[in-house]
């Protein structure tokens, strides 16, 4: 990646990874094969086996890459801006239409223990979790959330929504995700507002 200093490996495996990345964006899941990637690449299948073990490897790196974008921007956000920053990685995903659906499909296949990226999808939806729980506190202590709604619950109910909504882009791409998000923060903030203070 541009900007970054890697040994010489390290810095193939990126370009390697920038490679795949753009694939998938472009041409979709079933386009990125490990011979198709390593020509775009410059290279043969054993030089990007040589970085990644198995096309599951690299695809599951891609996600990571992926994500380390929309980290940063929910991070940045700040609590009150939470769910502006979902609406704005929903609008991408919608844009991203292979890398939605190797996320959708890698998803579904890695809910196998045996799969290979199982463990980094066990991972992302605990630390999706985990930053769900503290931002919604905030929130609940700002009274933009019901007090006595479990910030748990409602991580995982909003990791659902954004997840659910990144599956039905593929089958209406036109969809329009963030009156979606835009409806279930209203929803919260009535119940806030309608909630018995305590």
């Amino acid at each position: 990646m541009a900007g970054r200093n890697y040994p010489k490996g390290a810095a193939k495996r990126e370009e390697i990874l920038d490679v795949a990345l753009e694939t998938v964006a472009e041409n979709g899941y079933n386009a990125a094969t490990i011979r198709t990637i390593a020509e775009a690449a410059g290279l043969s299948k054993t030089g990007v086996g040589h970085h990644f073990a198995s096309k599951y490897e690299l695809l599951t790196a891609v996600l990571a890459r992926r994500d380390e974008a929309g980290v940063e921007a929910t991070q940045d956000a700040g609590v009150e801006l939470l769910f502006d920053a979902i609406r704005e990685a929903l609008a991408e995903h919608a844009k991203e239409a292979g890398l939605t659906e190797l996320y959708v499909r890698l998803a579904a296949e890695a809910s196998d223990p045996s799969n290979v990226a199982h463990e980094f999808f066990v991972d992302r939806y605990r630390r999706l979790e985990e930053f769900g729980v503290d931002e919604l506190s905030e929130l609940q202590r700002a009274g933009g959330v019901p007090r006595d709604l479990d910030p748990r619950v409602l991580s995982v109910l909003i990791a659902a929504v954004v997840d659910g909504l990144s599956l039905r882009l593929l089958y209406e791409p036109e969809l329009d995700p963030e009156p979606v998000v835009d409806a279930l923060r209203g929803l919260l903030a009535a119940a806030a507002k309608a909630a018995p203070e305590s």
